[in-house]
């Protein structure tokens, strides 16, 4: 099994992120967290995302259905 490589957040990461949104000229500016900040931010238990399904069960278990009744006949 793989682990995720943790990408290290620093105060210096957001400093980096807000001298390039004044280079651009945006029209926004962020707040530069603390080291503690930042680790209780990543600590945090993570918000469960919804599982999404790929195929519709429902439209299977219709096809099998109408199979089994073509089957019959």
């Amino acid at each position: 099994m793989t682990e995720k490589k943790k990408v290290r957040i620093t105060p210096e990461t957001y400093q980096k992120m807000e001298d390039e949104f004044r280079e651009e000229g945006l029209a926004f500016t962020i707040t530069i967290p603390t080291q503690e900040e930042i680790d209780r931010w990543q600590a945090e238990i993570p918000i469960p995302t919804p599982v999404v399904h790929n195929h519709d069960m429902v439209a299977e278990m219709w096809e099998e259905h109408r199979r089994k009744d073509l089957d019959k006949e």
